[in-house]
């Protein structure tokens, strides 16, 4: 909605400025027409559907980033992973590590994308949104663990995503108790 304002915004900017610039040009264009008057229109023409063009493009590449996301989402890779991490919880085994790296580093790379701006935060409100914070709860301690072992950056953008979808959609993951469980 916003953008279609800023383009209507200069759309209409453009149409007065060129209108402002050339007013005696257009108050005389039934008597002669010089060729520096209909550059001059071209130029402003040009340069506004220019952002026009751009806006337009930003929109599709946002949409390239969301159809890239649900499909890598869903690979069987992917869909293993999150299963082995919630087993870990659900049998009290460990955490399975392959799997908690792939995860990491999925939900990292797309925490990125939100953080820059490429992809918005509206498609987590679905249920990837609680799952990515469930996700995050469980894989706490390993991401701990590697901050401390090797790379303090570990898991960065995936903390980020968590802590936004949290803060945006109040979505909280509060772990079952074994005395819920019995």
């Amino acid at each position: 909605m916003n953008k279609r304002i800023i383009a209507y915004t200069l759309i209409t900017l453009s149409v007065l400025l060129s209108l402002l610039f050339f007013q005696e040009e257009v108050s005389s264009l039934s008597q002669e027409v010089r060729l520096s008057t209909l550059v001059g229109i071209a130029a402003i023409a040009s340069g506004v559907s220019g952002i026009l063009m751009s806006l337009s493009t930003k929109r599709v590449a946002n949409f390239e980033a969301i159809r890239e996301y649900f499909q890598q989402g869903d690979t069987p890779e992917m869909t293993k992973a999150r299963h082995n991490i919630y087993e870990s919880e659900n049998k009290g085994v460990d955490l399975d590590p392959e799997a908690a790296t792939l995860i990491c580093s999925f939900f990292h790379f797309w925490g990125m994308m939100v953080k820059k701006g490429f992809l918005p935060l509206w498609i987590f409100k679905s249920a990837s949104g609680p799952s990515i914070v469930r996700l995050h709860h469980l894989v706490t301690p390993y991401i701990a663990q590697r901050r401390l072992s090797n790379n303090k950056y570990y898991g960065e953008g995936f903390e980020y995503l968590a802590k936004r979808i949290t803060k945006e959609y109040k979505y909280t993951y509060i772990p079952r108790s074994e005395d819920e469980e019995e």
